[in-house]
This record gives structure tokens, sequence and C-alpha cells, in this order.
């Protein structure tokens, strides 16, 4: 996975960075499933943009439903995200 990391974007590491809050604030006003379309929206870019963004770090979600957010917490992409940061500066 840190591998991989060093492919990802500098724009894609940015909007890791509003993802992470985002998906937080939505855990905390008890949202267990988010869709791209409702993610993408508190955050300001597409829905295909979230999609891309997360395809990176492997297959989350499922189709016409969304995205686990106690999923994507705990994957490698919320986990990573500071060492990724780290690593392209």
């Amino acid at each position: 996975m840190i591998l991989e990391s060093a492919k990802i974007p500098e724009s894609t590491i940015e909007r890791l960075a509003i993802y992470l809050r985002k998906i937080e604030e939505l855990y905390d006003k008890g949202y267990s499933i988010i869709s791209s379309e409702k993610l993408a929206n508190v955050c300001k870019v597409n829905p295909a943009q979230i999609r891309k963004d997360l395809s990176y770090f492997g297959e989350f979600g499922v189709r016409g439903v969304g995205y686990e957010i106690n999923e994507l917490m705990r994957e490698d992409i919320i986990l990573l995200l500071p060492l990724i940061l780290i690593l392209k500066r």
C-alpha cells in the first residue's frame, strides 16, 4: 500500500484530508452509510472524483448503496493519510 501511495496525485491527497474531516463529521451525526453523491455534495466535488480518489486504495462501497463509514474510517485510506502527507512533502 505504501508503494502505491507514491503514485497518488497531490490533488487527490489534498482531497483525502477533506474527505476524512467530512466522513468524521457525518459519523458523528449518526450516518453509517454514505453515497458518493452525498459525500461529493458535502465536500463540494464531483461524485466521480470521490470514486476515483477512493479507488487508489482498493474497492469500497456497494453500487447503488454507498460506502460504510466505519469501513472507510478503518481502511488504509484513513490510517495511512498522515503518512502519505509526510512522504509527499
